[in-house]
């Protein structure tokens, strides 16, 4: 679990345009790596992302809304996308097309290198045992810990049960401390 400064760091050491955009939906919907990778453009809309049934681990279609700080960062995507591929960002197109293909995107271990690079950028002083999941797990730890209902932070991660859920959503030392607080 990483906290919103953390993951502001690690945002503003990623290696390219595309691995920020790719953390940035991720941190901000919840979403997995592989269904992430694998959005087109068409799915991108003003209030929301649309993850097709056919990219989710449940198979279920999911549309978490868009934060505005997703909303920027994807305006900003768009913009070096079509730069860099020299044509309008269509429905049908990738939004992280892997290196020397216009029908594939980035594979998950390409983003996992990515992310290692960025970790060793930060430092020894920046928390261990990151991974491409500690988006996932930081949304729902932070939405929860701040008050956010176990169904709302449902339904942007996607889970299939409460009980799934909760196995991501870390408790911090200081959720305990108050809990305890309550006995007396």
């Amino acid at each position: 679990m990483l906290s919103p400064g953390e993951l502001d760091q690690l945002m503003a050491a990623a290696p390219s345009p595309e691995h920020r955009a790719l953390w940035a939906v991720m941190r901000f919907t919840g979403s997995r790596a592989t269904e992430t990778l694998r959005l087109h453009w068409g799915a991108i809309h003003n209030d929301r992302i649309v993850f097709a049934a056919a990219t989710t681990k449940t198979k279920r279609t999911r549309e978490p809304l868009v934060a505005p700080r997703l909303r920027e960062e994807l305006e900003q995507f768009r913009i070096h996308w079509q730069r860099r591929h020299q044509r309008d960002a269509k429905n049908g197109s990738l939004l992280f097309i892997s290196p020397g293909s216009e029908s594939q995107p980035i594979t998950r271990q390409a983003a996992d290198k990515a992310l290692r690079r960025a970790l060793q950028t930060l430092g020894p002083g920046f928390p261990s045992g990151v991974s491409l999941h500690s988006f996932r797990r930081s949304l729902a730890t932070t939405m929860a810990q701040r008050g956010a209902s176990l169904r709302t932070v449902q339904r942007f991660t996607g889970h299939a049960s409460l009980g799934q859920l909760q196995t991501y959503i870390d408790v911090a030392e200081a959720d305990e401390a108050a809990a305890l607080e309550l006995l007396d």
